[in-house]
C-alpha cells in the first residue's frame, strides 16, 4: 500500500482568543500642551479563551511607543511570543492611541517560520501597584495559519 501525504494535510491553522496582563517600564517626554512621547517595553503571560489552545501559557515581550501630537495619537511596536515548544512568532502593531490595534504576524521561528495571521488588541490601563512600571489587562483576537 502507498500512501501519499501532503504538507497541506498537517496544515495547522486556526482563532486566536487570548488575554494576558502586562507589565513593564516606560519613559515619557511632553510639555504641559498634551504633546508627549512614551515608549515602554515588557512582558505578558497570555491565556488561551473559551476553548482555543494558540499561544496558551505562552510569553509575550513587546517594545511600543505612543506618540500623542495635538491631542490625537498613534501607538505602534513590535512583540515576540515564545511558546512552550521554544518556537517564537514576531507581530507588528499599529493603531490610535486608546482605541482598538490592529496587529500581524510578520515572522517565525521554528514551527512558526511560515506563520501569518492576524487581529485586534484591546488594551485596558491599569493602576499600577508599584511606581514607574506600566500595568494593564490586553484581550488578543484574530486568526494564524502555520503554512
Amino acid at each position: 500500500i502507498i500512501i501519499f501525504m501532503s504538507s497541506t494535510a498537517f496544515a495547522e491553522k486556526g482563532q486566536i482568543k487570548q488575554n494576558g496582563f502586562f507589565a513593564g517600564t516606560s519613559k515619557v517626554l511632553g510639555d504641559d500642551k498634551g504633546n508627549f512621547t512614551i515608549i515602554y517595553d515588557g512582558m505578558l503571560g497570555l491565556k488561551a479563551l473559551d476553548g482555543t489552545t494558540f499561544g496558551d501559557k505562552s510569553s509575550m515581550r513587546c517594545v511600543g511607543s505612543i506618540v500623542v501630537l495635538g491631542g490625537e495619537g498613534i501607538e505602534s511596536g513590535t512583540c515576540v511570543n515564545r511558546f512552550e515548544d521554544g518556537g517564537t512568532a514576531t507581530s507588528q502593531y499599529k493603531g490610535v492611541f486608546g482605541k482598538m490595534l490592529r496587529w500581524k504576524y510578520v515572522s517565525g521561528t521554528g514551527k512558526y517560520k511560515n506563520i501569518s495571521g492576524g487581529g485586534t488588541a484591546s488594551i485596558k490601563s491599569m493602576n499600577s501597584a508599584q511606581e514607574g512600571i506600566v500595568h494593564s489587562y490586553n484581550e488578543i483576537v484574530g486568526n494564524y495559519n502555520l503554512n
